[in-house]
């Protein structure tokens, strides 16, 4: 199993738990965690940040991918100090230099984790292919008006949507292909992934246990 996968000239790199480096024509990452010293990844023009739990918002691995060049992409209200930010809310959408970033919806639905407004999802264009990244959320309504080429959803329940739910989202959701992520790592999220494969689900693994 690898922890690669390319959809045309995009590569998507599953990091841990809900981390990813998304690599075309610019370097972007979508909430990297506990990312090692000596990585080896490449630096960040851009980092995406979809709420301010510690296992989202990891200011040491941000400080380990970025330069002084690198923009640091928020929801409105996230503070990540001694960066550049953009701050978003859901609906909102900017386009940047060789990426185009939007905000949507991401919350939890009967339980009080991420209650509605505290996270985002996100969709990203870059070189012109569509990345959703959902957050911590359940499966929720505003999913089915989300369209993305390759969308990567949390399975791993207590926090998120669980293998259930996310069955629902991967017969629902408007995407060629969808990569799980947010399990596995924390003891409460560990979940028998491989029930999902599918011809549209892509397992990856992660890069860093």
């Amino acid at each position: 199993m690898t922890s690669r996968f390319r959809y045309k000239n995009v590569e998507i790199v599953f990091l841990k738990h809900a981390g990813f480096q998304i690599k075309g024509s610019k370097i972007v990452y979508i909430d990297p965690y506990d990312i090692p010293k000596d990585s080896g990844l490449e630096k960040a023009d851009y980092v995406l940040v979809t709420h301010d739990h510690f296992d989202h918002l990891d200011l040491k691995s941000i400080q380990r991918l970025s330069t002084p060049e690198t923009t640091v992409i928020v929801p409105c209200g996230c503070l990540v100090e001694g960066f550049r930010t953009c701050e978003l809310e859901p609906g909102q959408e900017n386009k940047l230099d060789g990426i185009v970033v939007r905000c949507v919806p991401a919350y939890n639905i009967g339980k009080d984790f991420h209650p509605p407004g505290k996270g985002v999802g996100w969709v990203l264009e870059l070189d012109g292919v569509k990345i959703y990244h959902a957050g911590d959320t359940d499966y929720i309504p505003e999913m089915k008006e989300v369209e993305a080429d390759v969308a990567l959803i949390p399975v791993g329940g207590t926090y998120t949507m669980d293998i259930e739910d996310a069955k629902k989202a991967i017969e629902e959701l408007k995407a060629e292909v969808i990569i799980p992520m947010h399990y596995g790592t924390l003891p409460e999220t560990k979940v028998d992934v491989s029930v999902l494969k599918s011809d549209k689900v892509v397992i990856l693994e992660p890069m860093f246990k």
